[in-house]
């Protein structure tokens, strides 16, 4: 126990003379403190657009009469439901790619709440599953991730 008593001082003075980390920044250099978190800068992306309002090249006057011309148009047939996702965002326009059409034709698009727009539809070939454009999902009121059951019909 004596030895013990002995030894601990020492070799807490030692241990306070080895170099340990620095201050993480300056003001735990001034303060003397712990080190203050600092922000880190947001994220850029690179290219030309850098949000999806930047990528939707379709107005809010284009989106208006897609409204008002789906509603208007008679059907020319109900096609089926698909399930569709964002496409690529910089093809701008209002579209929906599905195995429903094997040509592009005019056509609606009308979600479970009843909106509805009209748009391109297009033949979706080996892309993977049914998508629709930026422009339409924002038209739609839709958000921009995840999947979404929507209605096909031909203009």
């Amino acid at each position: 126990m004596r030895l013990l008593l002995l030894v601990l001082p020492i070799a807490l003075t030692a241990c306070s003379q080895l170099p340990g980390p620095g201050p993480r920044n300056a003001e735990a250099s001034r303060t003397g403190g712990e080190a203050v978190p600092q922000p880190r800068p947001a994220p850029t992306l690179r290219g030309p657009a850098t949000s999806a309002a930047a990528l939707d090249t379709v107005s809010d006057r284009e989106k208006a009469e897609a409204r008002a011309a789906a509603q208007a148009a008679p059907v020319g047939g109900e096609l089926g439901q698909v399930t569709v996702a964002l496409g690529d965002p910089t093809d701008g326009g209002l579209w929906v790619k599905s195995d429903l059409v094997q040509a592009e034709t005019p056509g609606t698009v009308r979600t479970g709440a009843g909106d509805a727009i009209a748009v391109t539809l297009r033949p979706l070939g080996s892309e993977g599953g049914p998508q629709i454009s930026l422009s339409a999902l924002q038209a739609l009121g839709l958000p921009l991730a995840g999947l979404h059951p929507v209605v096909l019909a031909r203009r």
